[in-house]
């Protein structure tokens, strides 16, 4: 809790509003709107010490894993949206604050090196975690309006 307080203080001091963005980020999981909120919240159900391809999210909300790669560039709410578990097929891709930065979280968190590489694997993750997540789709089964 002390680490998260040093945050909250050290974000709303740079950013001037960090209520405003947590508000913001909290909207995003709990009414998502578009493809990159769907994306934060598949996201989020991600235990820690487990990291997921940009391709598996690509393929989970029908996009590429290119996009996948600017949503987690656009996500100004690292607490809440764990960007640095998404790596590369090989090797951990990209990271804001550099790929060395990425690396050690995920160590800190207990990752062994391994990826969810398919669809199956990630839904099979929640299952055996207890998460459970409902995509709801339009009346054609369009899931995106």
């Amino acid at each position: 809790m002390m680490r998260l307080c040093w945050c909250r203080t050290n974000m709303a001091s740079r950013e001037g509003d960090f209520e405003k963005l947590l508000s913001r980020c909290l909207l995003c999981l709990r009414e998502p709107r578009s493809k990159r909120d769907y994306v934060y919240v598949l996201l989020s159900a991600v235990p820690a010490g487990v990291a997921v391809t940009y391709k598996v999210l690509a393929e989970l909300v029908e996009s590429s894993p290119r996009a996948i790669g600017m949503f987690m560039k656009s996500n100004r709410c690292l607490v809440l949206i764990p960007c640095h578990r998404v790596v590369a097929s090989r090797g951990l891709g990209g990271f804001s604050r550099g790929v060395r930065f990425k690396e050690r979280l995920l160590k800190l968190e207990g990752w062994d090196g391994s990826r969810v590489t398919t669809v199956e694997e990630y839904w099979s993750l929640l299952t055996r975690e207890g998460s459970r997540l409902e995509l709801s789709c339009t009346d054609d089964g369009d899931l995106w309006g």
